[in-house]
């Protein structure tokens, strides 16, 4: 078992903190054509070293949430090359906002979802943000630290976006690792739109947020780096550590 599993394994047995490499990574929002074809090459690659997709015309993994106003993909890179990536979409119930009705997880689990969205607790209308194609290049599969790293943008987004709380449809076997992250089984299991596997729906309420971070330092950020990420919703590439 490498270091970097150990670290895993004994993460999410709360045993230890991981420990992250922070040199020469960068991150940028799937904004321009060239990023978003990063991201949907890099599903594709991941994917399909899993065997849950057919090969796809161009090497390429998207699909219409990839098009939706609420719908953000972050490309994480390493030394320059594409080697994980995530998207956000977020259901925001404000009246008037139109393409924001729907994520995944609503097509997937439609009553759960509505559950959930008519019970947050601030009475304003809810806004959930589903984590979802949270992929690694099957060169990096046993790079665990980019699952962090992936995390950390979550963070970000979940702050910009002003979340009551995360969703994610999640593979029975990453259960363990999402139970650490606090969050807890809602329903399932269910066949995910698009690809060859089954998920539980899991969720986490924005009153666990600052236990996330407060246990996983690097899933949280100061206010020069969350100024810094800034630049992602204008495209810019940004470090992903600024001590790099």
């Amino acid at each position: 078992m490498s270091s970097l599993q150990t670290a895993t394994t004994n993460f999410i047995r709360g045993k230890a903190r991981p420990q992250i490499q922070t040199s020469g990574i960068t991150a940028r929002m799937a904004l321009d054509d060239q990023t978003k074809a990063d991201a949907y090459a890099v599903r594709h690659a991941s994917y399909l070293s899993g065997g849950y997709i057919d090969p796809q015309p161009g090497g390429l993994f998207s699909d219409a949430d990839d098009l939706k106003p609420n719908s953000r993909s972050i490309v994480i890179y390493q030394s320059g090359q594409p080697v994980a990536s995530v998207r956000l979409c977020v259901l925001d119930q404000t009246p008037g906002l139109v393409g924001w009705d729907e994520i995944p997880a609503s097509r997937i689990f439609p009553e759960a979802v509505a559950d959930l969205a008519a019970n947050v607790p601030h009475g304003r209308p809810a806004k959930l943000t589903e984590i979802n194609r949270l992929v690694r290049h099957p060169d990096y599969a046993t790079n665990y630290q980019l699952v962090f790293i992936l995390f950390r943008f979550v963070s970000y987004w979940l702050t910009e976006a002003n979340a009551d709380m995360m969703l994610s449809c999640v593979r029975r076997n990453h259960t363990p690792f999402y139970k650490r992250m606090h969050f807890g089984y809602i329903d399932g299991p269910r066949r995910y739109a698009g690809v060859k596997f089954e998920t539980n729906l899991m969720s986490c309420p924005e009153s666990d947020f600052d236990r996330i971070r407060e246990e996983i330092p690097i899933v949280g950020a100061d206010k020069k780096t969350l100024s810094t990420y800034a630049g992602l919703l204008h495209g810019e590439t940004v470090k992903v550590f600024l001590e790099d």
